[in-house]
C-alpha cells in the first residue's frame, strides 16, 4: 500500500461526528509533508452503506485506516489519532 486511507463514516447534522471531520482535517493539514501519501475519504453513512456493511460499522462517528475500523462512535483524542496516522505513514514511508 502507497497511501494511507482514512475513511470517516458520518451523519449529516450530528455534532461529534461534524467535530471528527474537522480534527481529521486539522491533521492531514498539519501533515502536509505527507499529503502525497494521504487519502481523505468522509462518507456519508446512508450514501456508502455498502461500505459502511464491509466494514461492521455499528455507530457513528467512525474512522476507518487502512480499511480497519479504528474509533467508533465517539470523538478520538486528537494526539492519539494522529500518532496512529504517522505509525501508518511510517509503514510506507521506508
Amino acid at each position: 500500500m502507497d497511501k494511507v486511507i482514512i475513511e470517516i463514516l458520518h451523519i449529516k447534522g450530528c455534532p461529534d461526528c461534524t467535530e471528527v471531520i474537522k480534527m481529521v482535517r486539522e491533521i492531514t493539514d498539519d501533515l502536509k509533508d505527507f499529503s502525497d501519501k494521504i487519502d481523505l475519504r468522509i462518507l456519508d453513512i446512508f450514501e456508502n452503506n455498502q461500505r459502511v456493511i464491509e466494514l461492521g460499522m455499528y455507530k457513528c462517528p467512525a474512522i476507518a485506516i487502512n480499511g480497519n475500523l479504528q474509533y467508533v462512535g465517539s470523538v478520538p483524542l486528537r494526539n492519539e489519532l494522529r500518532n496512529f496516522i504517522l505509525y501508518e505513514l511510517s509503514k510506507i514511508s521506508d
